[in-house]
């Protein structure tokens, strides 16, 4: 199919009668591919088996919204660190409209990649990856999420936080979580993140680790050993299409 016809397509897909169907009649969690590509979010139909089970390897909202799940009858909102182009914040924000589950999401990210503190990565080590630069992941912006979910009618449901961390968290200081999904890839913005949010977990609550153990970005991995050593609470594994991811559950 060439470009003109794919965009033809994709119109159609997001043309108001088909959007209303899907947001309305069909779970998140049951939207084909093409649906998924159309609203340029991850779905589970889109998530292929892995050749090996791996850690170094991209979110997976298979997991992302079962652990949404599992602690969505328990009291406290919901954050996103590491926004980017919103694939799984989105999702996240439809498995809750659609399930009438009355929390706020709130998505944390600078919508402008990665400062000089990705240098400190860097020398860290770690297997080589494109984003792993000043200005990565910078393909993005507040207005490109924003006008996803006002598209969705999700606008109302999330707040999006633009910023470093350390600026905006102080916002959210009265506010308590149930679920935390950290995709932040760097060692300092990892270490903040723990630091604001662990306290602020609800008793089951769940933080979710995108990059622990994931060889690209050694900086999770150490921020997370560091931050729990001597804590009750450890890294426990969680695998879906041979993705393995870790999470940790507030005691």
């Amino acid at each position: 199919m060439n470009s003109t016809l794919k965009n033809a397509a994709r119109k159609l897909l997001l043309a108001g009668p088909v959007q209303s169907h899907f947001v309305k009649n069909v779970s998140v969690e049951a939207w084909p591919a093409f649906y998924g590509r159309a609203q340029e979010i991850k779905v589970g139909a889109l998530s292929h088996r892995l050749p090996i089970k791996t850690a170094t390897c991209g979110s997976n909202i298979k997991i992302i919204l079962k652990l949404l799940k599992s602690v969505s009858a328990l009291p406290g909102d919901v954050a996103e660190c590491g926004v980017y182009q919103g694939s799984t914040l989105i999702p996240e924000a439809l498995f809750l409209h659609q399930n009438d589950i009355p929390k706020t999401l709130f998505g944390c990210d600078s919508f402008e990649g990665f400062d000089d503190a990705v240098l400190s990565e860097i020398a860290l080590g770690g297997t080589a990856d494109p984003h792993k630069k000043i200005g990565g992941f910078n393909d993005t912006s507040l207005r490109l999420v924003q006008e996803k979910l006002q598209r969705l009618g999700l606008d109302d449901r999330v707040h999006l936080l633009k910023g470093y961390s350390e600026e905006t968290l102080p916002g959210l200081s009265e506010r308590r979580f149930c679920f935390v999904h950290l995709d932040c890839d760097l060692y300092d913005s990892d270490k903040s993140c723990l630091e604001f949010f662990y306290p602020r977990l609800v008793p089951g609550g769940i933080i979710l680790f995108d990059e622990y153990h994931d060889s690209c970005w050694p900086g999770c991995t150490k921020a997370v050993d560091e931050f729990f050593n001597g804590k009750q609470e450890k890294p426990l594994e969680i695998e879906s299409d041979n993705y393995v991811k870790y999470f940790i559950s507030r005691v």
